[in-house]
């Protein structure tokens, strides 16, 4: 299997940009792959559905974010998940980080992971430390709480994407070693597997990824893809990360 490459474009674009950009990796062999999932501001996504149909792309369209108030109502700003299913997204980031800082509580999370989940939309769940709890040796408490979360809705997780983002990562230029990468993906894995059997669980790595990191990343067999911030929109720079994840398996 291919390993997973997720852009994140995060607060960025306009409809030009958006339109070109997709519309080039569509018809870009290296690009235009099940594996690649483009994560788009709300305000474009039915464009990025539109191009996605027209070229008949296999990437996949994904939201950054989903509401934790399901169907319709007086919910002045949200996006629910019946909204982003009907517009054909099949992903949604759940719980990165620079939505938890802004207040994000647990129940929340849990609650936007059951409407993606009801919504038949795969959540891409964030988890991560800071250089605290890194420098104080509670990273490991702190990241169990977190993926706590998951085993709550129990029967209800049959597909996941875990992506472990170290805080003190983010857009800072620092990375993890692939030992400290590898550690925590085992954590993930086993601790998952314990607590919910019959998941189909995909783990990533994101934080400061680049094209000249990625080889390192995604040959560690616990490492199932990334996720891809800044790197992800500079073209010439992503197909060169999605070239590697062409060539490098995953083992999931």
């Amino acid at each position: 299997m291919r390993k997973l490459i997720i852009a994140n474009w995060k607060m960025n674009g306009n409809i030009s940009k958006i339109k070109h950009d997709l519309e080039s990796y569509a018809q870009n062999p290296i690009t235009n792959q099940d594996n690649i999932i483009f994560a788009l501001p709300y305000v474009f996504l039915d464009n990025a559905s539109q191009v996605q149909k027209i070229y008949g792309a296999q990437y996949k369209i994904s939201s950054q974010d989903i509401s934790q108030f399901d169907g319709f109502g007086a919910y002045t700003g949200e996006v629910s998940g019946t909204i982003l299913s009907d517009l054909g997204v099949e992903y949604a980031i759940v719980g990165h980080s620079e939505r938890r800082k802004i207040g994000e509580t647990s129940d929340v999370l849990a609650k936007k992971l059951e409407l993606a989940i009801n919504n038949k939309i795969t959540p891409i769940y964030c988890i991560g430390e800071s250089y605290e709890d890194r420098v104080e040796n509670n990273y490991l408490i702190k990241l169990e709480k977190e993926l706590e979360i998951l085993f709550e809705l129990n029967q209800l997780v049959s597909n996941i994407i875990i992506a472990y983002e170290p805080i003190w990562a983010i857009g800072t230029g620092l990375t993890p070693s692939i030992a400290q990468i590898d550690e925590i993906m085992r954590l993930i894995k086993v601790t998952v597997k314990k607590n919910l059997p019959n998941a189909y669980v995909s783990t990533i790595y994101g934080g400061s990824v680049i094209a000249d990191n990625t080889k390192d990343f995604l040959e560690s067999s616990l490492v199932d893809g990334l996720l891809v911030g800044g790197a992800s929109l500079k073209a010439e720079e992503f197909i060169k990360i999605c070239s590697c994840g062409q060539s490098v398996m995953s083992t999931t």
